[in-house]
């Protein structure tokens, strides 16, 4: 996946802009990035239960005080997804629907 995320990021980066890819595993190497993000943006990251708490510990760490999140996920519920928008990272974050797809049941929530 890093060479497609590579790949787009080259073709909508104005040249001379700054942006680097790079692999993070969810609660093991995120100290390594900083602190501080404005903005974290995530897509279809929500699937797989037992990893909610890492996730969650990654997305307290990079989302600075003043930083947002937002993530895309479709609502799956043999993946429990709805519970981690709604009883998981609400507990962390002040959470809100940005965008709902109903046709594609996809969500788009901005967390701070």
């Amino acid at each position: 996946a890093l060479e497609q995320i590579q790949a787009n990021v080259q073709a909508n980066v104005p040249a001379g802009g700054q942006a680097q890819v790079r692999a993070l595993s969810w609660g093991i190497d995120q100290h390594v990035f900083p602190g501080d993000y404005d903005l974290v943006l995530g897509a279809d990251i929500v699937y797989l239960e037992p990893t909610f708490p890492l996730l969650l510990g990654t997305l307290q760490h990079l989302c600075g005080p003043h930083g947002t999140i937002y993530l895309a996920s479709k609502m799956r519920e043999e993946h429990g997804t709805e519970s981690f928008f709604q009883h998981l990272l609400p507990q962390h974050f002040q959470l809100e629907l940005a965008q709902r797809d109903e046709d594609e049941n996809v969500n788009i929530y901005r967390a701070r």
